[in-house]
């Protein structure tokens, strides 16, 4: 290679020295501009007809490099600087474009060389080559390893205890921020780093027994699938669940012949006939059609409340805004569950507004439940146009029954169909008929059945059975296999079969 001085300058003026070869297995650091930055290695050859310099062992910027050896060539080359004096345990230095500083050029190679004859040829060198003052290049430190490694060393001279804080504080900062930009535009090679993990010789591994036998994956396992319970489901069971627990003799040829409850439990229905023979047999065993109305106009209100929001509609604080139901009977039982309704409701603090025709003969039981009404704060009325014309929270409509087609061809009860159409609030069907579509030309969103339900068509919307309290040797003795499926609520939801 170069004498001391000419190496600092470039490698402009190799051909002119044969002296080249006292520099091989030296450590330099070579500053090749922003763009390449710096290269760090132990010089192996220097080609003085190429202009060109072989480092092994290199390092880019602090970085090793995947090459073991690297060829720079001399008009790349702007700064050149041993780093022997430097070097512990034979690492290669680590300079920084932004940190490091350079050696300057009239610093004397005595203390980097350490031959005698190397040192001679550099003296004669120097004296006959000392580059002019224009030529000489600012001052740089080396930032080496060991200065990373001890914070009291700088430019390789031990620096004062007292600095040692703020020169670690600093270093801090340039380790976190000094990053090689070309870093980042090098993209991570995912699929080249995943070919390298072989999974199968993996799943080989994990599955095999100490016998070397391959067990079968968790994943192609025949696993008993693990049930989901409910909140309020048992876990335990101490026998199997029987779904079907109401038998029927005289079962249907309807389209819909059956309900699902939540559970699970099988609903079947029975015929308008069956219905009015088991309300008849509890009157005689006891039960009259006043306690029957009674239950039914019970149940019904809560379920009424529960639809209008329960506690949180109804709630002390709430009393601004009071749920607001119109009722519409007819002169039959069904008027007089509806009636029973709109009672109950009314009780519970809920303004009730009940229309009912004038009739020249009611039934016994409906001038029962209005005698009763008569003490509430609910009102009645027997004009269509009486009823309030602000929107209400919930219609409960109870005009029809199985006997009852011929009321729809009256005047009041036209009206009070047109007055449903009108409003945008839900509608409650009491005890549709079996053969009717309930209430013509009317949005019906839910039906309330008692006992058991009938076969309804999908217009009258979502179906509720209410409970009655019928006890189950009132249906064994009418040959029906009965198990009371309400549980713990008065009413449960049905859905049908197909």
């Amino acid at each position: 290679m170069l004498l001391y001085c000419t190496v600092v300058v470039g490698l402009s003026n190799f051909e002119n020295y044969n002296m080249a070869a006292d520099f091989v297995g030296r450590h330099v650091s070579i500053y090749c501009g922003p763009t390449l930055g710096y290269y760090q290695g132990c010089i192996k050859c220097v080609d003085a007809a190429s202009q060109t310099i072989t480092l092994t062992s290199p390092c880019r910027s602090g970085v090793r490099c995947d090459l073991p050896e690297i060829t720079l060539s001399a008009c790349d080359i702007i700064d050149l600087t041993l780093i022997d004096e430097l070097m512990h345990d034979g690492e290669p230095a680590v300079t920084d474009p932004q940190t490091s500083t350079k050696v300057e050029t009239s610093s004397k190679p005595q203390p980097i060389l350490h031959d005698p004859k190397s040192r001679q040829k550099c003296k004669d060198a120097q004296m006959l080559n000392t580059p002019s003052p224009q030529s000489i290049s600012p001052p740089k430190l080396t930032h080496s390893f060991k200065e990373q490694r001890h914070s009291n060393v700088k430019d390789g001279r031990p620096q004062p205890q007292g600095n040692r804080r703020r020169i670690a504080s600093h270093r801090q900062q340039e380790d976190c921020f000094n990053i090689d930009e070309s870093e980042l535009n090098q993209d991570f090679d995912f699929e080249k780093n995943l070919a390298l993990f072989d999974k199968q010789a993996l799943y080989d591994e994990v599955y095999s027994g100490s016998d070397g036998e391959i067990r079968t994956p968790m994943k192609s396992r025949k696993s008993k699938k693990v049930p989901n319970y409910r909140h309020d489901e048992n876990v335990l069971e101490s026998r199997p669940t029987v779904y079907r627990q109401i038998v029927i003799n005289d079962k249907l040829k309807e389209e819909v012949a059956e309900y699902y409850t939540d559970t699970g439990l099988v609903i079947p229905c029975i015929s308008s006939s069956l219905h009015n023979k088991i309300c008849s047999t509890a009157a005689e065993m006891g039960i009259s059609n006043n306690r029957q109305i009674e239950a039914f106009g019970i149940n019904a209100s809560q379920m009424s409340l529960n639809l209008m929001g329960g506690n949180t509609r109804l709630h002390p604080r709430n009393a601004h805004q009071c749920p607001h139901v119109v009722v519409f009977t007819g002169p039959h039982e069904v008027g007089a569950q509806g009636i029973a309704t709109a009672r109950h409701l009314a009780n519970q603090n809920v303004k009730v507004d009940v229309f009912m025709a004038n009739f020249v003969e009611i039934n016994d039981n409906l001038q029962d439940e209005l005698k009763l009404l008569a003490l509430t704060n609910a009102g009645l009325v027997h004009d269509v146009k009486a009823l309030p014309s602000a929107p209400v929270d919930l219609v409960i409509v109870a005009m029809d029954n199985d006997q009852s087609s011929f009321l729809k061809q009256q005047a009041w009860y036209n009206q009070a169909a047109e007055w449903c159409r009108n409003t945008m609030a839900p509608i409650m069907c009491l005890c549709p008929p079996e053969q009717q579509l309930g209430t013509p030309c009317v949005n019906v969103k839910w039906s309330v059945c008692c006992v058991l339900p009938k076969s309804l068509p999908s217009s009258c919307g979502m179906i509720y059975l209410v409970d009655l309290g019928l006890p189950p040797k009132l249906f064994k003795k009418l040959g029906i296999k009965y198990r009371s499926p309400f549980c713990s609520k008065p009413f449960i939801a049905l859905h049908p079969s197909c």
